[in-house]
């Protein structure tokens, strides 16, 4: 990686004071640094941004249909409704430019409206879908946002307790917490969360959040 394509990486980390999502009410907002890569042809997953291929000028790339020359270090940024109820936004840098695909980096958030977890099985062949890291801290009596899992407090010799987990029910600092479900028609979610910390009163849990979307 070049000197210029460090400094763009870290000026979009900077950029993020806080990667997580966000709960309010019934609508969840993911929001992090990820890297995305597209192959000569296809679009940033959702967006209307698509990568025609390489250039001697550059990368040659169409956003909603306008043709435009990207350079590393330039941005790619797209923001819309792709399905009812859900928005994306994405502000990428261009990483790496090669004649079969763009290697970009950035922010990316998903917003979800009238969000209903349920546990289901994870459609892995979604078009859209999008690994971001997530931070929560959730109160005794209230669930993992975006899950059906509860945290009702502490056992002591045993962990962290929670309701709507198969199996085992506690937790120690460390241990993994696995969620797969559906968040609403068409939107699934994969959360891969550990323990950071715990009591009798709250929980601290820290992972990854894999957001699948069939527009």
């Amino acid at each position: 990686m070049n000197r210029w394509v460090s400094v763009v990486l870290i000026g979009v980390l900077l950029s993020v004071a806080v990667a997580c999502a966000a709960p309010q009410g019934d609508e969840l907002t993911y929001q992090g640094v990820t890297e995305v890569t597209v192959k000569s042809g296809d679009f940033v997953p959702g967006t209307g941004i698509q990568f025609v291929g390489q250039t001697e000028q550059g990368a040659e790339v169409r956003i909603d249909g306008q043709k435009v020359i990207r350079l590393v270090g330039d941005a790619l940024k797209w923001d819309g409704e792709v399905m009812p109820g859900v928005t994306l936004s994405v502000n990428l840098r261009v990483l790496h430019i090669s004649s079969d695909r763009l290697l970009t980096s950035g922010v990316v958030r998903i917003r979800l409206k009238d969000v209903e977890p349920r546990a289901a099985d994870v459609d892995k062949n979604r078009p859209v879908r999008y690994t971001l890291p997530v931070t929560y801290k959730v109160n005794k009596g209230d669930r993992i946002p975006g899950t059906t899992i509860r945290f009702v407090g502490s056992t002591e010799g045993k962990g962290a307790t929670f309701e709507g987990i198969d199996g085992y029910p506690y937790r120690s600092i460390g241990d993994s917490i696995l969620w797969d479900g559906q968040l609403m028609p068409n939107v699934d979610l994969h959360l891969n969360l550990r323990v950071g910390y715990y009591n009798d009163s709250f929980l601290q849990v820290l992972g990854t959040a894999t957001v699948g979307l069939s527009p």
